[in-house]
């Protein structure tokens, strides 16, 4: 699995009905947890957070200038990748 920051231009999803609730929520705090997406073909693929990266998108459309602004944590699921960050790779190789 690996963690990274991404732009929801980048993240295939279905833009999926959510409640006022959710959206406040956003608003208000933000994403608590990361979108989980899987890498194929070079495309990330949204396969849990559908709502909130939906919600995102209607805040932006209705704000662009929205102070958190397009990009989302998301974790990748699938791939080789034995630690989220790159200053790890190259390291601990014996």
């Amino acid at each position: 699995m690996r963690y990274l920051k991404k732009d929801i231009s980048h993240i295939q999803f279905t833009y999926t009905s959510y409640t006022e609730e959710l959206k406040n929520s956003i608003l208000r705090i933000g994403f608590s947890f990361p979108i989980h997406v899987i890498l194929k073909e070079k495309q990330y693929i949204c396969i849990d957070g559908h709502k909130r990266l939906s919600v995102l998108k209607d805040i932006l459309k209705d704000d662009p200038q929205y102070h958190r602004g397009s990009q989302v944590y998301i974790l990748i699921k699938n791939g080789d990748y034995s630690r989220s960050h790159d200053c790890w790779n190259g390291r601990n190789t014996h």
